[in-house]
């Protein structure tokens, strides 16, 4: 399957919408020199060839403390390592999670609040079938 081509007017939408998401059509158009209605048909255009595969929301440093951080070593095991990877899509706290070789397969970033929330999510992990051990 081709990749879908890109051209400078379509770089320059998606930068806009890099740096601000919520910026209206109206106004990217002003900013790439476009109509609003070419901006909302090329913008149509890249999300329905994957180009553009959503929107995010970043949160600001609004908190009273710091966030938790921790790195997750998790070794998987079977055939239901697959099931259990799909699973791990129900922990809010999981924002990354990386797929490595050797004795790890997975190389999980856990953010919370709480260092109990990372260590609640430590254990449930670990109880996940298909899951062999966590470090």
């Amino acid at each position: 399957m081709d990749s879908p081509r890109l051209d400078e007017l379509d770089r320059r939408i998606l930068a806009e919408l890099q740096a601000d998401a919520r910026l209206s059509q109206a106004a990217i158009a002003a900013r790439v020199g476009l109509s609003r209605s070419a901006v909302q048909s090329r913008i149509a255009r890249m999300e329905a060839d994957g180009v553009i595969a959503g929107y995010t929301l970043r949160l600001g440093i609004e908190r009273d403390r710091p966030l938790v951080r921790a790195y997750l070593l998790v070794q998987g095991s079977g055939p239901s390592h697959d099931r259990a990877v799909k699973s791990l899509e129900a922990f809010p706290e999981i924002r990354i999670a990386d797929t490595v070789s050797g004795d790890t397969d997975l190389v999980l970033l856990l953010e919370a609040e709480r260092l109990e929330d990372i260590t609640r999510v430590r254990d449930e992990v670990a109880k996940l079938p298909g899951i062999a051990g966590t470090r």
